[in-house]
């Protein structure tokens, strides 16, 4: 027993050394939802992997606000003034659950948000039609606005 103990222990030592130095930190957002972050240093710049999931507004080169766009997963890295990586951060943005209805027409899917009421929600993944008909309601209510209605 001794003896097969010691390569394994060996092994998981050999394993934890070559291992990156730093992980990366992971952050979850909701959906339609904004999250400040502080960081530890000034930055200079900032390169999303994906900005269709998650965005970023600068506020100060010591905080942002990152916004959650659409299901998924992407990184974000944070760089200082001389150009020097400061941090790599895995944001995982989730569907917001609570409050939520989602109808499955066959292939075709519709959000709705229900509070008092359900109204449609359009999502990332619903059918076109829902898009459209939101598109075209907001289009006819900004003709109403800007005739005086």
């Amino acid at each position: 027993m001794k003896n097969k103990l010691f390569p394994m222990i060996i092994a998981i030592l050999l394993a934890v050394s070559v291992s990156p130095k730093a992980n990366a930190g992971e952050l979850w957002l909701t959906m339609d939802q904004v999250r400040a972050f502080e960081l530890s240093k000034p930055i200079s710049s900032v390169v999303i992997g994906n900005p269709s999931i998650a965005d970023v507004t600068v506020q100060s080169n010591e905080q942002i606000f990152l916004h959650a766009k659409a299901p998924g997963l992407t990184n974000i890295y944070f760089y200082d003034l001389e150009g020097n990586r400061l941090d790599n951060v895995m944001v995982r943005v989730q569907s917001a659950t609570g409050n939520m209805l989602v109808l499955h027409k066959g292939a075709d899917r519709e959000t709705y948000s229900c509070t008092v009421n359900c109204e449609p929600t359009p999502t990332v993944g619903d059918s076109n039609e829902i898009f459209q008909a939101i598109a075209g309601q907001a289009s006819a209510k900004a003709t109403g606005l800007s005739a005086g209605r």
